[in-house]
């Protein structure tokens, strides 16, 4: 007897800094009540990327216990004399030391990761993925580094790069997904678009040290996107229903736990349509984020 072969499923999670706290419970929820556990795809950008690792090694109690322990701390935010996020200290004490990754799981997951970063020379997007496998904590160190907020750069291989989230939006990922070959889509996002802070910090770096940089941001970014796709892709987005306390620095254990609950609960209040998601016939070409 002829089987049908599955249609390939994608998650997607966009970056943030604290604000992807959002992000890591609607992961969590995602893997313990709906059971997702193994998609073919994980597009994943900035401060979500760690979480992502840890979801392709099965450590879904370790996405919690770092959103909602270790990451709210002034060891990793530093307010003075400038905001900052300590990446060296979430790759290197976190996942490293506390709640150690599996890298072994990591690897040997079979779902084909992609993360945003950007060249610092030329300011073009590149997606990082499993084809090449690359150390997974420098391919978070570089994901995560933010312009002015990250001392520095991360090298991979023989090119240099910097936080991805800034140079792409969701749309971006979306394509990304779709371009490996997705047909069902979880997409879940804690921010409507790139943020105009973002831009502004990416306009006064590049103005600094990257004139290629710089051009990439001249580059219209919309802060609404109309996303279309092909026919035969089927859909969800998961968004915060109300204002998220936490904002790219955010510290304070208790918002940070708060936008965690938020996105669990927010994941579990579209349970049925990601169930339906996975069985029914697309209903939409387009979708506005």
């Amino acid at each position: 007897m002829e089987t049908m072969k599955r249609e390939p499923i994608a998650i997607i999670t966009s970056g943030g800094g604290m604000k992807c706290a959002y992000s890591a419970g609607a992961l969590v929820a995602l893997a313990k009540e709906l059971k997702l556990t193994s998609p073919d795809i994980f597009v994943s950008a900035s401060g979500s990327v760690g979480a992502m690792f840890y979801y392709l090694a099965g450590q879904y109690d370790d996405i919690e216990k770092a959103w909602t322990r270790y990451l709210p701390s002034p060891q990793f935010i530093r307010y003075a004399p400038f905001p900052a996020l300590r990446i060296n200290y979430m790759v290197d004490t976190v996942l490293k030391q506390y709640l150690p990754l599996d890298v072994e799981k990591a690897e040997a997951s079979k779902t084909k990761f992609l993360v945003p970063v950007t060249d610092i020379r030329s300011g073009d997007t590149r997606f990082i993925g499993n084809d090449l496998w690359l150390n997974p904590y420098e391919v978070m160190r570089a994901a995560t580094a933010i312009p002015l907020l990250y001392n520095g750069h991360v090298n991979l291989g023989s090119h240099s790069y910097l936080d991805g989230d800034f140079t792409t939006g969701i749309a971006d990922l979306i394509t990304a997904a779709i371009n490996a070959g997705a047909k069902r889509i979880v997409c879940i996002t804690n921010t409507d678009a790139p943020t105009k802070v973002g831009k502004a910090i990416l306009r006064v770096y590049g103005a600094l040290l990257s004139p290629g940089l710089r051009r990439a941001l001249l580059r219209d970014m919309a802060m609404t996107q109309d996303i279309e796709w092909p026919g035969g892709i089927k859909f969800s987005l998961i968004s915060p229903t109300s204002p998220l306390p936490t904002v790219l620095y955010s510290r304070e254990r208790r918002k940070v736990v708060e936008a965690f609950t938020m996105g669990y609960e927010d994941l579990l209040a579209k349970r049925e349509e990601i169930e339906e998601l996975f069985g029914a016939e697309p209903t939409r070409d387009t979708v506005s984020v």
